[in-house]
This record gives C-alpha cells, structure tokens and sequence, in this order.
C-alpha cells in the first residue's frame, strides 16, 4: 500500500464502450485506473466489447468485457445492463464511474438499488454533443438529463464546462467536479525548449472538430514568408486523405503528415511552436503535454478548453475560433519573434506544473472517499427503456 494512501482503500469501477480504440477518453481513464491501482486501490475496468487495450494497464487493474467484439447499442442494450447488473453484484464495487456520460444509460440502470457510489465521467464538453437537431431525443442528451439526477457525481475537466452543465441543466442534483485530465509521461526536470527550433506542431485526431483544415488554410498564409519553418501534424483519422489533398491543391510545400506516434515527446522535443486549431475541445490534452516541453501555443479560442490553459500573451496567444486569418497572425506573431517565444516558454512550462499525475489523482481520491462516506441516495429502480436514440 502506499503511504500516500489518503482515503481507505476503495474498489472502484469503470464502465468504457471498449479500450481496443486509440481514443482521449480511453487513454485517460486507463491512466486515471492505473494510478488509482498504484495508490493501492482495487481497480476494475468493465468494457462493453473487447478484451485487449490498446493503452497499457497497470498490474492491479483487472479488465473485464462483456462482449468481444463490437456491436448496436441499442440491440445490445438490455443485456448489457442485465451483464453490468450481474458483474456488479457479483463484485460489490464501492463505486462506479461511467466513462463518457452516454454510458450512464447502461450503469444507472444496473446499479439501481445496489447501494453504490455512480460517477459520470465527462471527457467533451456541454454543447459538443448537445447541437443537435431540436425535437430530437438522442442518447447523450437523455444521458446527461438522467446523470444529473440519479448519479452522485459528475466529473469535467474545465470550470467553464461545469457552467454549461448548470445552465443547461436546471436543478442539476449531481455534485458537479471539476477534474482535470492529468500528464501521460513525466515533465522534464528543467525546461528543454530551444527558440532555434523552426517546427509548428499540431497533433490530434483527424478528424473534423479538430480543424486541421483550417491550420492548413492558416499555414498557407505564412508559408512564404517563413523559408526556414515547417508544419508537422502528427495524428490519423478519416480526414487524413482529404488533409493531405487540401494541402497538395494550396500547394504548400513544408507540410509533414507525420501519421500516429507512440513517441509524443520526441515531438515536442523538437518543435518550436505547437498550434490547436480545433473547432471544439472538451480539454485540451495536446496543450498540458506541449506545456511540459516548453511550448508556446497559437490556439484557436474555442469555447471550452483552452483558454483555461493558455494566458494570451504570458504562454501563448489565444485567437477568434474558427478566424484563420487571426490564427495566421497569431504564427507570424510568435514565428517571427524568438525573444517572445523564450519568454512564452518559460511560463508554459511553469504552467504545466499544475497537471502532475499525483496532484489530479488526489483529487479522484478526496471526491470517491467523501462520496462513499455519504449514503448514496435509494433512488426508485430505473426502468431500462431509455436506450433511445443513435444506433
């Protein structure tokens, strides 16, 4: 056990659709498990489908699959909650954490007068999912709607998502946290930036709310009047072809589509400038990550993410979302000034001190240890036909 144990011992439960995808929200509840595990809790992660993890687990967390391989929602439905419900009485967890929100529809349902703890774990933001078709019952909204009303907890990661979901969500009874994603590797001891360094670095998904078209756009605005720069994108994703078109018709000549890497920080290593264009966030987990090298970031104000994370002008330069024009000047800005960049620099990598695995992970443990010491409400049994909405 460690001696940084602060709360007894818990067993805790995750519930993900699967970890056999490279996603954020996979990759953060993996690391969250894997440091609760470390902390001597007892861990378990339950996926709808898929037996394997694309992220690695730590000795002490144990993973359970209902199903091996993908398949509806909505044809599975009912017996997936029936196998949430038999696993968890079986198991007897203190708590149980819904990774994503729309997977509440499953865990609420199969823990209804089990006497424990349910958590939402929100990994987007508020509007992401809600800008929908008005009059249309889809599944994160029913979700969301039933989670602040039977689950204990809801956990975001940004203060401004906390305030969409109480605007949103009048008489939200669910504690409402804010938790921050945490770092996946180990920042440097001292600041390794180098302002010499002339690559523009972007990483992510490609796929369309991350908004690598409009980089390209943006980048087209600068490309000739910076020889000396480059752009890297580093990332896959069904956009990829119609990236890479986009930048072959502009004519762009410095664009290097580095593909998926398992090697983030030799990445951030050698870059000069990190740029996030994307049209939505719910964190903005490619900005702590470059934070911890150093970088400066020209970033696209979106609504929820960045700007908890950048200064504009003490460790980055924050621009309209969605304006390529003003994301263009915010590179030349930063491109063309190497004493600004320095500067930037230092604070960045001061920031990134706020997202050490220990600090965030003694939050988990203060939110699941005081909520287990209260009585979970004795809610009325859920009846499980609220599975619909999106196949």
């Amino acid at each position: 056990m460690s001696n940084s144990m602060t709360t007894r011992p818990l067993h805790i439960s995750f519930v993900i659709y699967t970890l056999e995808t490279f996603g954020g929200a996979e990759r953060a509840t993996t690391l969250v498990a894997n440091a609760l595990a470390g902390r001597g809790h007892r861990v378990t992660i339950v996926t709808l489908w898929g037996r394997e993890s694309r992220f690695p687990l730590h000795p002490g967390v144990h993973l359970h699959a209902l199903q091996p391989t993908a398949g509806s929602f909505k044809r599975r439905y009912l017996a997936d909650v029936l196998g949430l419900r038999a696993y968890f009485r079986g198991h007897t967890p203190d708590v149980v954490v819904g990774s994503e929100t729309s997977v509440m529809l499953l865990v609420l349902p199969a823990t209804a007068g089990l006497g424990v703890v349910r958590v939402g774990w929100e990994h987007f933001n508020f509007n992401t999912i809600f800008n929908r078709p008005k009059g249309r019952l889809n599944r994160w909204r029913l979700a969301r709607t039933l989670t602040a009303r039977f689950a204990q907890a809801v956990v975001v990661l940004t203060r401004r998502d906390a305030e969409l979901w109480r605007m949103g969500i009048p008489g939200i009874h669910a504690r409402l946290e804010v938790i921050p994603n945490f770092l996946p590797f180990p920042r440097p001891a001292v600041n390794p930036y180098r302002p010499d360094r002339k690559v523009v670095l972007s990483a992510g998904r490609l796929s369309g709310e991350k908004g690598f078209d409009l980089l390209l756009e943006a980048w087209g605005r600068v490309e000739q009047d910076f020889p000396e720069w480059a752009l890297r994108i580093v990332g896959d994703g069904e956009e990829a072809s119609r990236l890479k078109a986009q930048a072959l018709h502009a004519g762009l000549q410095r664009v290097e589509f580095a593909g998926r890497s398992g090697d983030m920080p030799a990445h951030y290593a050698a870059a000069g400038l990190y740029c996030l264009s994307s049209r939505s966030e719910g964190f903005g987990m490619v900005l702590i990550e470059s934070q911890a090298y150093g970088l400066p970031a020209v970033a696209f104000d979106c609504e929820v993410g960045p700007r908890e994370l950048v200064e504009h002008g003490v460790n980055g330069l924050l621009v309209a979302s969605g304006d390529t024009a003003a994301l263009a000047e915010g590179l030349r800005t930063a491109m063309s000034s190497p004493e600004l960049r320095a500067r930037m620099s230092g604070r960045s990598y001061e920031a990134a001190a706020r997202f050490k695995p220990q600090e965030i992970i003694a939050q988990w443990e203060e939110l699941l240890g005081s909520l287990r010491r209260e009585e979970p409400r004795r809610e009325q049994p859920m009846h499980p036909a609220f599975h619909q909405g999106d196949d």
